[in-house]
């Protein structure tokens, strides 16, 4: 099993739905956060955005990964987030909505200290939650 593949197994992805702005050397451009992970997040972009971003780029080999730099923040937090990343996935959703999973290569251990407790802290209430269903239902 490839080390991409084990990381996607065993790490807890939260859904954030927020913006995230990734750089490359054309500039810096606005795209959507889907989720993150403790190690790292998922994007998605249209295809205008993606060509900026990765210019001639219609997939990506996970051996041969494409690197960017991003900057989000978090729900509820205003201090962003900044991070050198590895694309090791792209994937075309639509005509025109590419998804992009990235791993964190360079990222501050603060930065990672606060990903880990927000993911902790969805988890918790995403199993108290799912608790207090089923307790309900019985």
């Amino acid at each position: 099993m490839t080390q991409s593949k084990r990381q996607l197994i065993y790490h807890t992805h939260v859904p954030v739905h927020d913006e995230v702005v990734a750089s490359s050397e054309k500039g810096e451009f606005l795209s959507r956060l889907e989720d993150i992970a403790k190690d790292g997040i998922t994007l998605s972009c249209d295809r205008e955005t993606l060509d900026q971003l990765l210019p001639n780029t219609l997939s990506i080999a996970p051996r041969q990964p494409k690197q960017l730099e991003v900057s989000f923040t978090l729900p509820e937090e205003s201090s962003p987030i900044h991070s050198h990343c590895e694309v090791y996935s792209l994937r075309r959703l639509s005509r025109n909505c590419f998804q992009l999973a990235m791993k964190f290569m360079d990222i501050a251990e603060n930065d990672l200290e606060r990903v880990t407790q927000f993911i902790n802290g969805n988890f918790q209430k995403t199993c108290t939650r799912n608790d207090l269903l089923v307790e309900h239902a019985a």
